[in-house]
């Protein structure tokens, strides 16, 4: 989806959580069994997952270089599920009481990878795409109301537009569409795939 802005972000990968972590991924899955549309926060390795949630239809949070304890504390604030590729960060006490919900990702996955993990664990559908700027929901905004926020090419070639109800950013269905499209095909095939063998998210007790 083409928009008036923006750009992307980097996405890295990582090592399995301790026991501790573990649990407080078992919690997140539980204490989602009945939410329709939970909000994320990621860490500093995960900012591709955040856009790819987003395109999925989930509001994701990422702030580079945050320290990992704001991280936790802004989680525990907003009531985000954490996600993370930091074992680290999974054994602190509010991660392993489970006062904040959190999901270790795997390293070494791509962003649409990730995505597909956390659809997987977390059991969530596929949704109506967000800005995948920021994660605010898109409301359709007739053409004759974005023509001076679009260039004059793009209000030429287009008739759907969609306005951002946070940042305000005017998106269509550019030249990028496909690409994000197959991208989420990916996230949702590997979403409905087989869930990898014991020990592929946490460790053996």
């Amino acid at each position: 989806m083409g928009e008036a802005g923006g750009g992307a972000d980097p996405a890295q990968g990582g090592a399995a959580p301790a026991q501790g972590g573990a649990a407080a991924q078992d919690s997140a899955v539980a204490a989602l069994g009945g939410a329709t549309a939970p909000s994320f926060l990621c860490d500093a390795m995960l900012g591709g997952l955040s856009r790819w949630l987003r395109g999925a239809g989930y509001d994701a949070m990422f702030e580079h270089g945050i320290d990992d304890g704001d991280l936790v504390r802004l989680a525990q604030q907003t009531g985000r599920v954490l996600l993370s590729s930091d074992a680290g960060v999974f054994e602190r006490r509010s991660l392993r009481t489970a006062a904040v919900r959190g999901l270790y990702v795997p390293r070494g996955l791509r962003p649409t990878e990730q995505a597909g993990f956390v659809l997987r664990e977390l059991r969530l559908p596929v949704r109506d795409p967000r800005c995948m700027a920021c994660g605010g929901a898109l409301t359709a905004a007739p053409k004759d109301s974005v023509r001076d926020a679009v260039p004059a090419v793009v209000a030429d070639r287009h008739d759907e537009f969609w306005r951002c109800d946070r940042c305000g950013k005017v998106l269509w269905k550019g030249s990028h569409w496909d690409g994000i499209v197959a991208g989420l095909a990916t996230a949702a095939g590997a979403a409905a795939a087989p869930a990898p063998p014991p020990g592929g998210r946490k460790p053996p007790p």
